[in-house]
């Protein structure tokens, strides 16, 4: 929970602090003024904000994920870096393509998906059926 309230202040601090067509063109050519003008005391803030949630959040799947599956975690681990690149690889795409404001409403409501989506898994925690293979030969 913490995490994602540090990332939404990041998502806010990015959002009046950047123009809003800085993703999609260079400093030169901007045309763009942010609300507030940026600092590089501000863009730091915003740096440790960042790899304050992002090392929160990865901390908070790392654990849920050892925990619930306790007996063979290597699956799990793999195919969270799957989602997680493959995510990337999306957010590439479109990253040169949309204004910096529906790039950052993309990733707090992602965000807002996450934290509930952890609310309910440390709430209800789902039941793994183990299969042992030995109780199965044919």
């Amino acid at each position: 929970m913490c995490s994602t309230v540090i990332n939404c202040c990041l998502y806010y601090l990015a959002f009046i602090s950047f123009p809003f067509d800085a993703a999609t063109t260079t400093a030169a050519v901007a045309e763009d003024n942010p609300i507030i003008p940026s600092n590089i005391y501000l863009t730091l803030a915003m740096g440790i904000l960042l790899g304050l949630g992002d090392g929160g959040f990865c901390i908070s799947i790392y654990a849920a994920l050892s925990t619930i599956y306790e007996e063979n975690p290597a699956p799990a681990f793999a195919m969270l870096n799957f989602v997680k690149c493959m995510t990337g690889a999306v957010a590439f795409l479109y990253c040169g393509h949309l204004l910096l404001p529906f790039q950052l409403a993309i990733l707090a409501v992602t965000c807002l998906i996450g934290c509930v989506s952890f609310i309910t898994l440390e709430r209800y925690p789902p039941q793994i059926l183990v299969i042992n293979a030995e109780d199965h030969q044919d």
